[in-house]
């Protein structure tokens, strides 16, 4: 490699790039793919260079990349010293259906691979990873980023939630059990890597997957449930789901509010879940409308007048749930939601229309 400028190999070419300390006139030859290299070893560099901050180098390195056939792109991913960062980058390179498939089943794939992946792929794509459910065990954020993808299949939010169901039935017992551990693997990650190369200036094709944040809390809530969040923010899904089973109630108030709907229901299916954590639950604005409808099906909470009364009343609650409670509601009661601007208007407009016919 005598364009190099002092590198002996491409080993060291890729790795003073991702240390940001190749220089740009090299970064761009090599970018224009003029490395006097094999083709799988070009490929391995202008996948990293076409993650370079420098808007030119990065244009040169995906129209290089454009120059590549998909069967030239499969046999990188076949290299068997192939890194978990060349998977990520060869897979957002791409649009190649058969590409993301091998990468979904790749050992060494990444779980932030996985998740932008379910995030974008089609149909075909989504049913191997649905069904690889070793590597939705090490990573449960999979299920919500597969619920996020606008292509999502039917039959694929089926399985999704035939998982969650069968996953929620283990971890019941294991937060049962002595420790309560979650038997849960861990997958492999480039968090590290990624952070590497975000701290040079490096940009993912693609964009990148933001974490599953816990909602936020109103800034008056009581000092305890702050700590509590402090302490769940860190978390991974699997951490937050076994904290709604066997933690604390300040930690069920706040993921109760979660945006993935494995905790919530995890929360509402906890051992440790009062009466009286059900009503308040019912009726707070930032309850996730899982957890409404979860209790609005069941029966023997209903029976508590006041967790009725809350679920009516919360403008959060699905219309349809609401218009079937309203008729149990009281005199006074009815008379208030009939005037409370903040349900629906159809909802008011039956509370007022019941109250009418018991007069």
């Amino acid at each position: 490699m005598e364009a190099s400028g002092g590198i002996s190999s491409v080993a060291e070419l890729l790795s003073r790039i991702r240390q940001g300390m190749a220089p740009r006139a090299l970064r761009l030859f090599a970018a224009q793919g003029l490395l006097p290299v094999s083709r799988e070893e070009l490929i391995r560099v202008v996948l990293i260079l076409a993650a370079d901050g420098d808007p030119e180098i990065a244009g040169a390195a995906q129209a290089t990349l454009a120059t590549f056939t998909g069967e030239n792109l499969m046999e990188v991913m076949r290299l068997p010293d192939i890194e978990p960062l060349e998977i990520d980058l060869l897979s957002r390179c791409t649009r190649d259906e058969e590409i993301w498939i091998a990468a979904v089943q790749h050992p060494r794939t990444a779980n932030e691979t996985l998740r932008w992946l379910a995030r974008q792929a089609p149909v075909k794509v989504q049913d191997v990873i649905i069904i690889n459910q070793v590597r939705l065990l090490g990573c449960l954020e999979l299920i919500e980023d597969l619920r996020a993808n606008a292509q999502v299949g039917q039959d694929v939010l089926r399985r999704a939630r035939e998982f969650e169901e069968e996953f929620l039935e283990k971890a019941i017992v294991w937060a049962a059990a002595e420790g309560g551990v979650a038997e849960v693997p861990e997958g492999p990650s480039i968090e590290d890597v990624l952070a590497e190369l975000r701290a040079i200036g490096m940009r993912l094709p693609g964009g990148e997957i933001e974490p599953i944040k816990v909602a936020e809390l109103e800034p008056a809530a009581p000092a305890e449930l702050h700590d509590a969040f402090a302490r769940i923010a860190l978390m991974n899904t699997s951490q937050r789901v076994m904290e709604a089973l066997k933690g604390t109630r300040e930690s069920r108030l706040i993921l109760v509010r979660d945006r993935s709907s494995l905790v919530v229901r995890a929360v509402m299916l906890s051992p440790k879940l009062t009466e009286m954590e059900i009503e308040q639950i019912a009726g707070m604005r930032s309850t996730s409308d899982e957890a409404l409808r979860m209790i609005g099906g069941k029966t023997r909470w209903l029976r508590r007048y006041p967790v009725l009364r809350n679920l009516v009343f919360n403008p959060k609650t699905p219309a349809g749930l609401a218009l079937q409670l309203v008729r149990r509601l009281s005199q006074r009661d009815l008379m208030l939601l009939g005037r409370d601007r903040n349900v629906s208007e159809t909802v008011r407009k039956v509370a007022r229309e019941v109250l009418e016919h018991r007069r």
